[in-house]
């Protein structure tokens, strides 16, 4: 009783000296939670920007969240401003609940100008603290100068690789207790063994929020790791989680029971919104998976690598049947020792033996037993070396000749190096980025891209690199070159073109090598949007008209479900 009479003080407080403040309410809580949280948007945002209605919305479920005690993830797709609403939240805190600070803010190194920019653009009344430095010497400084002396900032903003360091951790975790922890891309604690999870757990925090577009990734156990970072006095055992969603499996499997808990399990503690439902002006995004032949050389290489492992195959093949039919017989003790230890060296071959593969199917000339010459190829003969790139050269063509601009993923940097220099053949203006490129150069060839009438025809990616903090929305086109095992890493790549502010109709193609590993990567991708679909249900709006969803049919209920084009 005392805490509401405070705080309705303090919102009349507000209205009565800030009269021209605009109050928002929404049902911005969780079904059956009570009247949604009505709070005033604080004079600390710059007054000549604007929140759009699904931000406030966003911000009083933020604000009504943590006046619940309830650690929270917002969920939005990429490219719906959870960084602007997270900093809303901060100043809706600091001005109408009296809640001064500290705040700690840790993001990845990539997005770290991008806060301090937007609290400067957004807050700047907020007294904001960089802590981030290379130099051992900085770093003693920062701990002792600037985070133990509390009232000489509100928001301290950090790294991941800041926050995982030892002797820093320390002061962050021990020295300061922080009003507000906020993880950007907060999936980084999505597996409990990691340093990430287990040091920011030990973080002294009043109130944490997680922001990621993709709260579901890869399977239920990470689901379960981000709870327990959030509430870890309530998820204390994986094992339930563990068994709803089972990928080994021959046959796909999933236990309808435990998806639907945990479907409503995180309904508390999710707000998810997609573009699609908050932005009606947003063209639409299509997606195309491309079946591409193997070249002549690629079939060499790929037998070739198949035949050098055969051993190891047969072995793992041999095991499994010998699994499933039950087979054994005389010193199983002894047997099963030595099955273990040969099987640990069978599977580091095929793991070796999987990559090999998929280079393969990229292209031929990223062995190093190749013969290539010093003096290079000419274009020709680099095109038909591989399948993809003679699909991809067809495709650039037309593309150019119609006026599009290309954004071009691939997850190998050396794929990007053959990339490279088959735009430089063709004479394509083209812009690269992958995790080499410095931050200046960066953001030069990012404006250099996206400039009125630019020469740039293309733009290479590296698809981990290039996922986060980049916007490329004067391109219309995004070319997959290969596909990643987490089928979120690609979501996030084709949101560098497919986001707010976008004015043509966006078309992903997908290349896969037809009947290779990569149409196998698939298929475990499809199943991994399917539990994603299952838990999460697209979005909180989404998830009220999915409650029938048949379980049994992974497919219909997977973002891959695509046109497909084969080419032979």
């Amino acid at each position: 009783g005392e805490v509401e009479e405070a705080m309705e003080e303090d919102t009349n407080t507000a209205n009565t000296t800030q009269p021209k403040a605009e109050s928002v309410a929404s049902d911005a809580g969780a079904p059956g939670d009570g009247p949604a949280t009505k709070i005033m948007m604080p004079y600390l945002l710059a007054p000549k920007l604007q929140l759009r209605e699904y931000q406030f919305v966003g911000v009083e479920w933020l604000v009504s969240m943590c006046e619940r005690r309830l650690n929270g993830i917002l969920a939005d797709e990429m490219g719906l401003g959870k960084t602007l609403q997270s900093i809303s939240f901060l100043a809706c805190l600091h001005e109408m609940r009296g809640a001064k600070g500290p705040h700690l803010v840790i993001c990845p190194l990539s997005v770290l100008s991008s806060w301090m920019d937007e609290l400067q653009k957004w807050c700047p009344t907020f007294k904001v603290v960089r802590l981030h430095s290379t130099d051992e010497n900085e770093r003693q400084r920062l701990r002792k100068e600037v985070v133990m002396n509390v009232g000489s900032y509100d928001v301290a903003v950090t790294t991941y690789e800041m926050a995982c360091n030892p002797t820093f951790n320390l002061t962050l975790s021990q020295k300061v207790y922080w009003r507000t922890m906020i993880l950007d891309e907060g999936h980084k604690v999505k597996n409990e063994d990691t340093a990430a999870h287990s040091v920011l757990s030990r973080v002294h925090r009043q109130h944490t929020v997680l922001l990621t577009g993709t709260p579901v990734q890869n399977n239920m156990h990470e689901l379960y790791a981000i709870l327990a970072f959030l509430h870890p006095d309530v998820f204390t055992s994986a094992r339930s989680f563990d068994d709803a969603f089972d990928l080994s499996a021959k046959e796909h499997r999933v236990d309808s029971k435990t998806l639907d808990h945990a479907h409503y399990l995180m309904k508390p503690f999710v707000l998810r919104r997609v573009k699609g439902e908050v932005e009606v002006s947003l063209p639409e995004k299509t997606e195309t998976k491309i079946m591409c032949p193997l070249s002549p050389a690629q079939t060499f290489w790929y037998r070739r690598l198949l035949q050098r492992e055969s051993s190891a195959l047969t072995a793992v093949e041999s095991a499994e049947l010998k699994k499933h039919s039950g087979g054994g017989g005389g010193d199983e003790t002894n047997a099963s020792e030595q099955s273990t230890s040969q099987n640990a060296g069978d599977a580091r071959k095929l793991q070796s033996l999987l990559m090999q593969l998929r280079k393969c199917c990229n292209h031929p000339y990223l062995f190093a037993g190749t013969d290539v010459p010093e003096e290079g190829v000419p274009v020709d003969e680099l095109v038909e070396a591989s399948g993809k790139l003679a699909v991809l050269d067809r495709m650039l063509s037309r593309l150019k000749d119609a006026g599009h601009r290309v954004v071009l993923f691939s997850q190998f940097t050396s794929m990007l190096d053959i990339l490279q220099d088959y735009l430089s053949l063709k004479g394509y203006g083209y812009a690269r980025l992958d995790g080499s490129t410095n931050r200046v150069q960066r953001s030069i060839d990012i404006a250099a891209f996206n400039r009125p009438n630019s020469p740039m025809f293309a733009f290479l990616l590296s698809t981990r690199a290039g996922g986060l903090g980049v916007n490329l929305q004067t391109a219309d086109t995004c070319v997959l070159f290969d596909s990643d095992w987490n089928p979120q890493v690609d979501t996030q790549a084709m949101a560098r073109v497919h986001r707010i502010g976008q004015k043509k109709p966006v078309h992903v193609y997908r290349l896969v090598t037809a009947g290779t590993v990569e149409e196998r990567m698939q298929q475990r991708a499809e199943k991994k949007l399917f539990l994603e679909q299952m838990v999460s249900r697209g979005s909180t709006k989404q998830s009220e008209s999915l409650e029938g969803v048949d379980k049994r049919d992974p497919v219909s209920y997977t973002h891959l479900t695509l046109p497909t084009i084969l080419l032979v």
